[in-house]
């Protein structure tokens, strides 16, 4: 009886975990790559100051999915980010957003830890502005960016999991004046955030 009773409890629990990533059900991630960053960065030069710049930066990586099949999601994922850079009277701000149709597959294993892969494609557009006494400058670039990243979900229980990954972001991108001016870019990120599945 008490082995019956341990199969009954052990398949029940198999099968909560394997419930969060069955197909019909959503998931939303709002915090996975979020961060705020301000620093105050001084330089010396044989001991003598030449002048310091104040830095700031954010971003939020907001997705959200559906299960179009048992352990596969696919879904939408942006990506907004905006770096500010202050050094007395000279003002250099860049934000970027990215669009990107995404797949997320969680492998099918046992408990509470599921490894990952996610595969994006989509837009990605930045705005570079340069502001000083004089004036300012300003440069638009947009194009195709790439992003590939793997990772594991512990799942906390049947409706939350927090998330731990590594991504890769590679675009390429043209200046919307002269499309014979073309950035190409390319980042690893490490994220830690969570999603929520109903």
């Amino acid at each position: 009886m008490k082995k019956l009773f341990f199969l009954v409890i052990t398949l029940a629990f198999t099968n909560v975990i394997f419930a969060q990533t069955e197909q019909g059900r959503f998931i939303l991630s709002g915090a996975t790559g979020l961060q705020f960053i301000s620093s105050n960065v001084d330089y010396e030069y044989d001991g003598q100051s030449q002048g310091d710049f104040t830095q700031s930066s954010f971003s939020i990586m907001p997705s959200i999915g559906y299960f179009v099949m048992d352990n596969l999601a696919v879904g939408l994922s942006a990506n907004f980010s905006s770096t500010t850079q202050k050094d007395e009277g000279y003002k250099y701000t860049v934000s970027s957003t990215m669009l990107l149709p995404t797949a997320l597959y969680y492998f099918p294993v046992e408990g509470q830890f599921k490894p990952l892969l996610q595969v994006a494609a989509g837009l990605m557009s930045t705005k570079e502005k340069d502001s000083y006494a004089g004036g300012s400058d300003e440069y638009k670039m947009s194009g195709l960016a790439l992003n590939f990243g793997g990772g594991a979900a512990y799942f906390i229980n049947d409706y939350v999991s927090l998330n731990f990954g590594l991504s890769y972001t590679m675009a390429n991108l043209k200046d919307s004046d002269d499309s014979n001016l073309v950035q190409k870019q390319g980042s690893f990120a490490a994220n830690i955030g969570f999603s929520v599945f109903f």
